[in-house]
């Protein structure tokens, strides 16, 4: 309400009867300020309750200062009254104006007795113009709207205005939109001492009768105080402030209105993409031969981003589809949690959302994402299967949890064999450099991953340079490298080779896993590391063609 109070004093009145009037009304006033009155404080909302197992909210001081100055720039803000970050709460507010000729004569913040409120102050140009003050609700994590519980609103110096100039008198309609898009208006709640009803026709909150006293304007007072609940969860609050009609015209009027209320169970949301891991080797670059990772014109030289684990969106890399990831008891991985998908509009390829009520995970802080996927794309993995999510039961958001995944050709790890035909000497130093020259194409003369033209004479020896090169950023573990020697009548062989001299290096080869010299079999590697970025050799001799039967 906004009202210039109007007195008419009699001239006729003498001086004592003058005085008497002025003691009178300052010992009114001074009475006003010693003796409570419930009328002139704000009472709790009853419909401001929680059940058991729902976090409270409401909103704070500095939240009505951020949301008035926030008004229709179509930005949300962060509230603070969100019960120690358990309410992951953004309002949008935003208002709406039904006749241009609307004079807007205030939208900000007041306070009374320590309390704060949102001021609207309006001059209409008719008794059917209104002004609608929307709160739209979004989850601060997943950006989606967020359904609130037990949502209860106060609404303030509603009331008749009947003097000198001021014939209004204040209709307020609370309304909010439930999780299946319909509109349901807020039951009024019973707050003793007020003189507000909820009204049929037309409807919304309005002063009792006409004969009720108005009130003082930004006071918060009881008795023109409207409090409302939703009975169901709501996305999203409008507040119609209008006339009733009763008064012939409408003049410059305001009311406040406060969030008194707001419940919601704990969500833990845990988020992440599923991404290939490419460094920005593209399909058409990628090459599961190309064990080049220093010459400026390999695709695999200078790529930090390549095969690291971690998602780079600006390598570029970028998510793939096709994967589930469930949240589990690390412990055991197969035993997981029945969880919801939060569907984010816009969101970009291969990112997901999970949401988990908190009352789900009963007691259990040893979680778990597992990825999994089906089919042949995206088959090698550069990161775990799963992941520990360092649960604490105050932290509700786990995002960045990314999966990485390349195609074949894209594998980290290139094995190239080259061979050397030798007469199978007492002692040979596979690294002679002049063995060892790049491009040979002559196995004659030293190694090369070219075929052996012409025929080997029987109890020659052919010698063999494994190379592991490691193309990614993170090490291999648990590399082991196998190769078996050819036997007789095995995978067509016409003739069986046997390892020959020099013995196994120690370093790369145990002497239990593997045959001794003269005999056939796997040659076989200890379990090793390759490091990021590295290659490595490995190397054995053999003699070829002698007969199985004849060992």
């Amino acid at each position: 309400m906004y009202i210039d109070k109007y007195f008419a004093g009699s001239k006729s009145i003498d001086l004592f009867q003058k005085y008497r009037l002025i003691l009178l009304t300052l010992v009114g006033f001074i009475a006003s300020f010693l003796i409570s009155h419930p009328s002139y404080a704000l009472a709790p909302n009853p419909g401001a309750v929680c059940s058991a197992d729902f976090s409270q909210g409401s909103l704070t001081n500095a939240d009505y200062s951020s949301l008035a100055s926030a008004v229709n720039t179509n930005n949300y803000v962060t509230v603070a009254g969100n019960a120690a970050g358990s309410i992951p709460l953004q309002i949008k507010i935003s208002t709406t104006e039904s006749s241009s000729n609307t004079t807007l004569s205030n939208f900000g913040v007041i306070e009374s007795g320590g309390v704060r409120a949102i001021n609207v102050r309006r001059t209409f140009p008719n008794t059917t113009a209104f002004t609608d003050i929307n709160l739209d609700f979004r989850n601060s994590i997943t950006a989606q709207p967020i359904f609130l519980t037990n949502v209860a609103l106060s609404a303030f110096d509603i009331d008749y205005a009947n003097s000198n100039g001021n014939t209004f008198d204040d209709l307020i309609r609370i309304t909010g939109v439930t999780q299946a898009g319909t509109t349901i208006t807020g039951i009024l709640q019973p707050i003793v001492g007020s003189n507000i009803i909820s009204n049929l026709n037309p409807p919304g909150l309005i002063t009792r009768t006409i004969a009720d006293p108005n009130c003082p304007a930004k006071d918060l007072g009881t008795q023109c105080q409207g409090s409302v609940q939703f009975s169901e969860p709501v996305t999203s609050v409008s507040i119609r402030y209008t006339n009733t009609g009763f008064l012939p015209t409408a003049t410059n009027q305001e009311i406040d209105f406060r969030v008194d209320n707001y419940c919601y169970v704990p969500q833990y949301i845990f988020s992440g993409t599923v991404f290939d891991d490419n460094g920005g080797i593209t399909a058409a670059q990628a090459s599961a031969t190309n064990a080049d990772i220093t010459t400026a014109s390999s695709a695999y030289a200078n790529r930090p981003n390549y095969f690291n684990g971690r998602y780079d969106p600006t390598a570029p890399e970028t998510g793939i589809t096709g994967s589930t990831v469930q949240l589990a008891n690390c412990s055991n991985t197969s035993t997981t949690y029945p969880t919801q998908s939060v569907i984010r509009n816009g969101a970009p390829v291969g990112e997901y959302q999970i949401s988990i009520p908190k009352t789900t995970l009963a007691n259990n802080t040893n979680l778990c994402l597992v990825e999994s996927r089906t089919g042949n794309t995206y088959p090698i993995r550069t990161s775990n299967e799963s992941r520990t999510v360092g649960f604490a039961a105050t932290t509700y958001n786990y995002p960045n949890n990314d999966f990485g995944r390349v195609i074949v050709a894209n594998a980290a790890l290139v094995l190239r064999k080259a061979q050397y035909v030798n007469n199978c000497p007492a002692t040979l130093n596979y690294s002679d450099s002049t063995l060892n020259v790049s491009g040979n194409t002559d196995p004659r003369t030293g190694f090369s991953e070219g075929g052996i033209n012409g025929n080997i004479i029987p109890g020659q020896c052919i010698a063999y340079r494994i190379t592991a090169t490691n193309r990614a950023n993170i090490d291999i573990n648990n590399f082991v490298m196998k190769d078996v020697l050819q036997k007789q009548g095995v995978d067509g062989a016409t003739v069986t080779s046997v390892l020959a001299n020099p013995a196994l290096s120690t370093t790369d080869y145990t002497t239990s896993e593997n045959p001794a010299i003269g005999g056939n079999g796997e040659v076989k590697t200890k379990s090793l590391t390759l490091t990021a970025r590295a290659k490595r050799d490995f190397y054995f001799n053999t003699k070829y063609g002698t007969i199985a039967s004849n060992q």
